[in-house]
């Protein structure tokens, strides 16, 4: 219960996604430690998805919260597409399994975003050598702005990695209509989750302080 109720704080929390007054006293956030903790560390990728659609309203608060993570210079040097029609799903699905048919072989498989309902596309500019950088930021606050609304996600390379390689796949790529200079880089599947996966290992041996 404490759990849940961390977590619906969160998302009264993140629901604005709108920067802060600077001069607000510190101990202003001191109580919110516990519930944003929560919420990194709650956590999971999602890959088995309910079939109940996420509403737009829900996306456009949840992409706010995207917008609005720290970026190089303010030069917002991504572009974001949304995919919630499950035609549009199946038809992109299908041109990618025409030139890679091994890509169905996985377990359950339905669509190439994990099973998910909808996709979210995200382009860097190729002109700026840190986009990459801002577009893991901005994936990151849309990931954890989804969770605290009880939205699932998962991060997948191997989406923009199918669509980028499959020739049948291009049309459905031109239609997502990128500006020149962008270029897909990955992939966020979305929906209500239908598996609650356990946290796997993480190395903290990574970590170290150099004095």
């Amino acid at each position: 219960m404490k759990k849940i109720v961390s977590i619906m704080t969160a998302a009264l929390a993140l629901s604005a996604c709108s920067p802060q007054p600077s001069n607000q006293p510190v101990e202003q956030n001191i109580d919110k430690v516990e519930v944003i903790t929560d919420l990194m560390m709650s956590r999971r990728s999602i890959r088995a998805y309910k079939e109940e659609p996420v509403s737009r309203e829900m996306l456009k608060d949840i992409l706010k919260c995207g917008i609005n993570a720290p970026n190089g210079r303010n030069l917002q040097s991504y572009e974001i597409r949304i995919v919630d029609s499950p035609e549009l799903i199946k038809a992109m699905t299908e041109a990618v399994v025409k030139d890679m048919p091994e890509v169905a072989k996985r377990p359950g498989f339905k669509n190439i975003f994990v099973n998910a309902p909808g996709a979210i596309f995200i382009a860097y500019d190729t002109r700026y050598d840190f986009a990459q950088v801002d577009c893991g930021l901005l994936g990151e606050n849309i990931i954890l702005a989804a969770w605290a609304r009880g939205i699932g996600t998962c991060c997948l390379g191997s989406s923009a990695r199918f669509l980028l390689q499959s020739p049948s796949a291009k049309p459905y790529l031109d239609r997502l209509n990128f500006s020149e200079g962008f270029e897909l880089l990955y992939c966020i599947g979305y929906g209500y989750p239908d598996e609650t996966p356990e946290a796997k290992p993480r190395k903290e041996s990574m970590i170290q302080f150099i004095d």
